[in-house]
């Protein structure tokens, strides 16, 4: 094989090598040959026929295993797993494409999925499952916190497209390594396009209803064909309060004590870090310097942001507690209402306690004092919360931040429930039961979501109405299993979040376990093994997360990038493997949980018609918070 220069080939036939590519098959053809004008590769008229239509492109053939995809939820992760089986296999893809279908082809293919070299937008995250990306304009000046974000269809809506733009694993990553991906690039790619062919779109970005969205409801290879639209969000504008009107839902908090309010005109977004969550710039501080404060919104219904900001002023200050500094207010665009939007909190820039442990361990700068302290304030903020007559229902390392004077401080007050992987056993019971009774269509038999609304009914009278409708003030919170539970099983819920915690703490973990949301297992280890605890710390570990089910079978499967797998697999496992183990272990799942709750009715029951009050150990024997309290604060003693 000769290689040819672009000298060597007649201007007339450059086209042509356009369409030869690696990966082909091709006819090679000699310097020589090109002159000659070969009779089975020119027409008529002297040019190169165009044979790529028959040309054959030779694709690898995708790996037939369970992406973490929104359709792999319900199969898969939640309970509704023990009544769904994949359909039959579709048959495999062919794997040969024609070449005007191929991927590889100039005409069709993904034009670039590098880095715009100099970008007009920004992407911070992803949420939603994957669907949701937080993109930021950067226009000068850089706008307010709207909490605009990009969204696109799921992968299941481009079959096609999705492994090219690495749909899958948009799922599972977090923060911005989202950015490494293909979809990310090809959003922006696509915003870019977008913005700079639409007259005054800055304006008009900024002059969009608070939350909305930049839906591109159809992708396509070609960035300048995704068809894309605006779509304000109206309808918060219309449920939201102004400062006043979220004043009289709770009269019993003082005057004084709401925080001022400021108009997100007023502020600079800076960047996204959660769905809910972003850093600000205000423009006035003593030093001349803008001031980062967090800003927490809601985009959705505003009344768990409300329940949140009321639960928190009830609550007395505590310096492990985190205490809202202002409100944050939007004009809305009809009516001209100044309407409450979200809250804005201290900035405390170490991050959460679920990436300081693994780094500080990874380093060597993790000292024991500075664990004792972080175990020692998350127990005091707990007591605290019980002593007001109130809960914390989700208690989990990444809701706890470090302060710049090194305490840690609780966040995220909205009382909605928490992870599997931080719960109670007993809180899942019941959320396990409303996850199936509350399950879309078609994702379990009509009969089987029927059953499990009767058993709602009856564990928890009322559960239909949790949630509905608009302002309520301050409520008992939004998480079911918590709902389903007395003052006292609430507190020894607690007990064990905070064991879990404790866990991460001392052994140096960020998650705990591994499962199909996040994954864990950080140097090798999970619970309730240990590896660096010392004997008094795993005692007492032990004794708050008593009742976690000794014997249980591990979940059998487990995330690896944005792929589900076994457990203890290779990794290579079928979708069908994976789903049948899963349905395997859900269905032992259910059953034990409802052997609980019919257990705790019986001893309700009991405790009931002989007056018995107390008798904290009935549910798991765990220590009571403040006998943790009192036990860190005794090792404090000791050092």
């Amino acid at each position: 094989l000769t290689y040819l220069g672009k000298g060597d080939i007649p201007e007339q036939h450059l086209g042509f090598l356009g369409k030869i590519s690696q990966r082909y098959q091709p006819t090679f053809l000699d310097k020589g040959d090109i002159k000659t004008k070969p009779t089975h590769l020119v027409g008529s008229e002297g040019h190169f026929k165009d044979t790529t239509s028959q040309l054959i492109h030779n694709s690898p053939t995708p790996s037939p295993t369970m992406d973490l995809t929104p359709s792999a939820i319900p199969l898969a992760v939640h309970p509704t797993a023990a009544f769904t089986t994949l359909p039959p296999p579709s048959p495999p893809p062919p794997t040969t494409l024609p070449w005007p279908l191929s991927p590889l082809n100039p005409a069709t293919r993904i034009n670039s999925l590098t880095p715009v070299l100099n970008p007009h937008w920004r992407l911070d995250l992803c949420s939603s499952q994957g669907t949701q990306f937080h993109t930021i304009p950067l226009t000068l000046p850089l706008p307010p916190p709207l909490f605009i974000t990009t969204t696109i269809p799921p992968p299941s809506a481009h079959p096609s497209l999705s492994h090219l733009l690495d749909f899958p694993q948009a799922f599972s990553r977090r923060g911005n390594s989202i950015q490494g991906l293909g979809i990310a690039q090809h959003v922006l790619r696509a915003l870019e396009h977008y913005s700079a062919t639409h007259p005054r779109f800055a304006e008009t970005y900024r002059t969009l209803p608070f939350g909305s969205q930049i839906v591109i409801s159809r992708l396509n290879k070609d960035v300048r064909k995704c068809h894309i639209t605006l779509l304000r969000n109206t309808q918060l504008e219309h449920t939201l309060l102004n400062p006043s009107a979220l004043a009289a839902l709770a009269p019993e908090i003082s005057a004084e004590a709401w925080p001022e309010a400021l108009d997100i005109t007023s502020m600079t977004l800076v960047r996204q870090i959660h769905d809910s969550v972003c850093v600000v710039a205000l423009p006035h501080s003593e030093s001349g310097k803008p001031q980062e404060l967090v800003m927490k919104a809601v985009t959705g219904d505003p009344k768990y942001l409300y329940h949140e900001l009321i639960s928190l002023l009830h609550l007395p200050a505590h310096p492990n507690i985190i205490r809202p500094l202002y409100l944050a207010t939007k004009k809305c665009g009809f009516g001209g209402k100044v309407g409450v939007v979200g809250m804005l909190l201290p900035f405390h820039r170490a991050g959460s306690l679920r990436d300081v442990l693994p780094l500080r361990s990874l380093t060597g700068t993790l000292a024991w004092t500075d664990q004792m302290r972080w175990a020692k304030g998350l127990a005091d903020a707990l007591v605290h919360v019980l002593r007001q007559g109130s809960y914390y229902s989700d208690l989990r390392v990444d809701n706890v931040v470090l302060a710049e004077n090194g305490e840690a401080v609780l966040v995220d007050f909205e009382q909605r429930g928490v992870w599997a992987g931080f719960s109670a056993p007993e809180v899942a019971c019941i959320e396990n039961l409303a996850i199936i009774a509350m399950s879309a269509h078609g994702e379990v038999p009509e009969v089987v979501r029927a059953e499990y609304r009767a058993k709602m009914d009856r564990f928890l009278p009322g559960w239909r109405d949790v949630g509905r409708g608009a302002h309520k003030g301050r409520t008992e919170g939004f998480a079911l299993g918590w709902l389903a539970m007395n003052a006292e099983e609430r507190e020894a819920a607690m007990v064990y979040m905070l064991g879990r915690a404790l866990w991460c703490i001392f052994e140096a973990v960020g998650m705990p376990e591994r499962a199909v949301w996040r994954q864990g297992g950080e140097g090798g280890v999970e619970f309730p093994a240990y590896r660096r605890a010392g004997q008094r710390e795993r005692e007492l570990i032990d004794r708050c997360t008593k009742g976690r089910v000794e014997g249980r079978r591990e979940q059998g499967v487990v995330r690896i990038g944005g792929r589900i797998v076994l457990k203890d697999g290779d990794g290579t496992e079928s979708p069908e493997v994976v789903q049948r183990a899963a349905k395997e272990w859900w269905v032992e799942e259910l059953e034990r949980g409802e052997r609980f709750l019919e257990e705790r009715e019986i001893r309700r029951e009991e405790r009931r018609e002989s007056g018995e009050v107390g008798g904290f150990s009935v549910f798991g024997g765990r220590p009571r918070l403040e006998e943790v309290l009192d036990i860190l604060e005794g090792w404090e003693c000791d050092v």
